[in-house]
């Protein structure tokens, strides 16, 4: 009967796995809680910001991959595509936990656990920094972690943020400056945010921007949530053309991916009228640059990156052995632009 019912609910698209302890201990220890148990005071923010998101009428505001169903009225636990905001560090749009640990349409506990192991191994030889000793996971708000000897407990929000920092800073110094201000463009629950700041306390400012409102309202939260609401602003989407200001680096960790090309042309000459210098790009694509727009078609942006006076400076993969890139089914790479002025 097993078989019988596996076999129904791939054919309908449906994976079928055992959960591992740890994924059922991360999902309980949230899942048990209500919204309200969960965000308290701060629930109807989520309800104030899906009003005010509704009538903005900026390019950004016009969603393509972020354009799904979400809750409403009374379900507030329930986010854009169904995304349950009590798990909101599990295994969803934000952070696809599984993502790379799929094989002939099934998720095996122990081959997970393995390849996790494999992405610890990969992010600690590229730690110049050790922020696998400074950086921890508690699994909150239902994060899948596993603890290995020798290393800790890790997640896939952890190894990725120790991997790009570490890029970052090889590249722009970003942790050993006092002066750096960083924009996160599609800035979704903080992650990096996170990340970020709890490796270095001389990071001089640190802005979160992004235009679905459960990510807006997720990160006020968890940024109060991880004591560092003093040291990050979170701009909801209808204020950022009375509040961006100036910045040095701008992040955007597979956003554009999930963009019209419109909005994505907005945020690029916005950048361009602030004179930010720095721009890392994380596309879902391994070499290319294209949107999604609302048909569901793909615009290649690069000629956009180019006009605009974004010079390539550096790129590097999340792994550097192509062996564990295919075995892992994770081809990401990490790229860095130059803005700055040039001579004519």
């Amino acid at each position: 009967m097993k078989s019988v019912a596996r076999r129904s609910l791939e054919r309908a698209g449906y994976g079928v796995y055992r959960m591992s302890s740890e994924e059922r201990s991360a999902i309980q220890r949230s899942s048990r809680r209500s919204p309200e148990a969960i965000f308290g005071a701060d629930l109807p923010r989520l309800r104030e910001l899906r009003a005010r998101y509704a009538e903005v009428t900026l390019p950004i505001a016009n969603h393509s991959a972020w354009a799904g169903k979400r809750g409403s009225g009374g379900h507030l636990g329930i986010g854009w595509g169904g995304v349950d905001l009590r798990t909101f560090r599990g295994h969803n749009a934000y952070v696809w936990s599984y993502g790379c640990f799929w094989s002939h349409g099934r998720l095996d506990a122990m081959a997970t656990k393995l390849k996790y192991y494999v992405f610890a191994a990969q992010a600690k030889n590229k730690d110049a920094l050790q922020l696998l000793r400074t950086l921890h996971e508690d699994g909150a708000f239902g994060c899948i972690a596993f603890s290995y000897p020798g290393i800790g407990k890790v997640s896939r929000d952890l190894l990725e943020s120790v991997i790009q920092i570490n890029f970052l800073h090889k590249y722009v110094n970003a942790l050993g400056r006092d002066d750096l201000r960083v924009l996160d463009i599609g800035a979704g629950y903080g992650r990096m945010a996170h990340r970020m700041l709890e490796a270095s306390s001389n990071i001089k400012s640190y802005t979160c921007v992004d235009a679905v409102p459960e990510s807006t309202f997720l990160c006020e939260f968890y940024l109060k949530y991880r004591d560092l609401g003093g040291r990050a602003e979170v701009v909801p989407m209808d204020e950022l053309e009375e509040r961006l200001s100036s910045y040095d680096l701008a992040l955007n960790i597979h956003s554009f991916s999930e963009c019209t090309y419109a909005a994505i042309e907005w945020w690029l000459r916005k950048l361009k009228q602030l004179r930010v210098r720095y721009l890392m790009i994380v596309p879902n694509s391994p070499t290319r640059f294209l949107s999604t727009e609302v048909d569901g078609s793909r615009r290649d942006f690069a000629p956009l990156l180019k006009e605009l006076g974004y010079e390539l400076v550096a790129r590097e993969p999340l792994f550097d052995d192509p062996e564990v890139r295919e075995y892992m089914r994770v081809s990401d790479n990490m790229f860095l632009f130059d803005g700055r002025d040039r001579p004519a």
